[in-house]
């Protein structure tokens, strides 16, 4: 059996976040961050990757030409996103230069998805409609396209026929209720 400390120690909630820095990294980053944060308990802060130098950063479509630097931190005790922005603004950072996201926030595969480029013209400016799918218009409305529709639905009437299956929907007899038939007070009349 477990004791109380093992359970504990199995339960223990962590916070993690990635902290992505476009440019150069001001000297000694890494260590003064893990200094800002040690109000936290900084499990761990290490580097996780460089990306090579890119026209558009995926987080930074301000910036032209950086090279993005991933940092992964995770701390014992609570702390939210907007804090770590702000210990990283005091450090003399740019908010431009940097992105923090939780690790329940989408990642980057994930916004790769979201993030369609657009052609950046309004398609209802285009009179011709050349996006729009070719549509043969006589099969989807018109005289043809009733004819052809009734023609379906009476084959299929007599598909059911064959089948033994009810094509028309009667309504049950219904019965007639001779109790309010004569007046309560009489059926003579009056001269």
């Amino acid at each position: 059996m477990k004791t109380l400390k093992e359970y504990l120690a199995e339960s223990k909630k962590v916070y993690s976040f990635k902290i992505k820095v476009a440019g150069d990294l001001p000297e000694k980053f890494q260590e003064n961050l893990k200094v800002k944060l040690d109000r936290c308990k900084v499990m761990t802060l290490e580097k996780v990757a460089t990306t090579p130098v890119q026209k558009l950063p995926l987080d930074f479509p301000t910036l032209e030409n950086k090279e993005v630097t991933v940092f992964e931190v995770v701390c014992e005790y609570p702390i939210t996103g907007p804090e770590i922005v702000s210990n990283i603004k005091d450090m003399g950072i740019s908010e431009d230069c940097f992105r923090v996201r939780g690790s329940g926030e989408p990642s980057e595969l994930d916004q790769l998805l979201v993030d369609d480029e657009p052609s950046g013209q309004a398609l209802l400016n285009d009179s011709q409609y050349k996006e729009t799918t070719a549509v043969k218009h006589k099969e989807y409305f018109g005289d043809d396209f009733n004819k052809g529709f009734l023609k379906d639905l009476e084959k299929s009437a007599k598909a059911r026929k064959k089948e033994g299956m009810q094509t028309e929907y009667k309504l049950p007899k219904t019965k007639t209720d001779k109790a309010g038939a004569n007046s309560p007070i009489g059926a003579k009349e009056l001269r």
